[in-house]
């Protein structure tokens, strides 16, 4: 399948204070927000691309620290052989992906983003076939 959908959720690993402190994923978690929750969290974000259906494409596990447009970028680099498998890409996300750097660099591996607009940023091509959620 050529229509891929991106997007990221936190994965909380602690609670208390206590438990940051004494946990063996300090290397690894931190601390991060997630506004759909509109909430704070220890833990890590799991970055997930996969077809409509359900079928993972690529996963990642990530610190909250590093913004999702890195994390993304970084997944593809390491999977390139499964992206050059498919030609003509669609990939869906929100608008935490928005930056022309990283739009750039997808169309370079022919994947075309698809991604609502920002506030006082035009219409895009192809945003009315996303659902408004208000």
């Amino acid at each position: 399948d050529n229509h891929w959908i991106v997007d990221s959720t936190p994965v909380p690993c602690g609670m208390s204070r206590p438990t940051v402190q004494r946990s063996d994923l300090a290397g690894w978690a931190g601390y991060g927000y997630c506004a759909s929750h509109s909430r704070f969290f220890w833990g890590l974000r799991l970055y997930l691309v996969r077809t409509p259906t359900g079928m993972p494409i690529l996963w990642a596990l990530a610190n909250p620290k590093i913004g999702e447009r890195e994390v993304l970028a970084a997944m593809l680099e390491v999977e390139a052989g499964v992206v050059a498998e498919h030609d003509g890409i669609l990939l869906i996300s929100d608008k935490g992906f928005a930056s022309r750097t990283l739009e750039r660099d997808l169309a370079d591996q022919g994947i075309t983003l698809l991604r609502p607009s920002r506030k006082k940023e035009k219409a895009r091509y192809g945003e009315p076939m996303l659902k408004k959620v208000r």
